[in-house]
């Protein structure tokens, strides 16, 4: 099943309950954060999800702004898809791979992974300097990939 495409904020997991820390755009050919969902943050953590044509469960994530401001998409920065580099929003777009993830008592979770052709998956997450990055997963039976925490975001006027 594909991913459905809009307005999404994206929570870093492991977290249940209420709280956490959401992805964060900071300005164009800066770092995506994670940071608690409340001002003056929040305007900054709405993803606009879309498909890349003819890639099936190819994406594009592009913080979604107000207004002529474009507020970039997630890029690895320097253009080096290596683990721990940090992801950054640019007005070149790249490709993710979005998957759904059954994880028990935590709804509405997604994997987000780069395109790699070496023996391990890149998915996207948090560190400990609160920086989205990649972390390299071996492509292994029971390893655990990090996931995001998805809820859709309905704009004033959508009801």
């Amino acid at each position: 099943m594909s991913f459905p495409i809009g307005l999404y904020t994206l929570r870093v997991s492991p977290v249940a309950g209420y709280g956490g820390l959401y992805a964060t755009g900071n300005g164009v050919d800066e770092t995506v954060t994670v940071a608690p969902h409340s001002p003056p943050f929040g305007e900054r953590q709405v993803w606009n999800i879309q498909t890349v044509l003819g890639k099936p469960g190819a994406y594009t994530i592009t913080l979604q702004t107000s207004g002529s401001t474009f507020g970039g998409h997630w890029f690895p920065k320097d253009a080096r898809l290596i683990p721990e580099v940090p992801i950054i929003t640019s007005e070149k777009s790249y490709e993710w791979y979005i998957a759904y993830k059954d994880t028990p008592s935590v709804p509405n979770t997604i994997t987000i992974q780069a395109q790699t052709d070496i023996g391990a998956g890149l998915y996207a997450t948090a560190n400990d300097k609160d920086e989205v990055v990649v972390i390299s997963v071996p492509v292994v039976p029971d390893a655990e990939a990090p996931y995001w925490q998805f809820e859709p975001v309905i704009k004033h006027g959508d009801l």
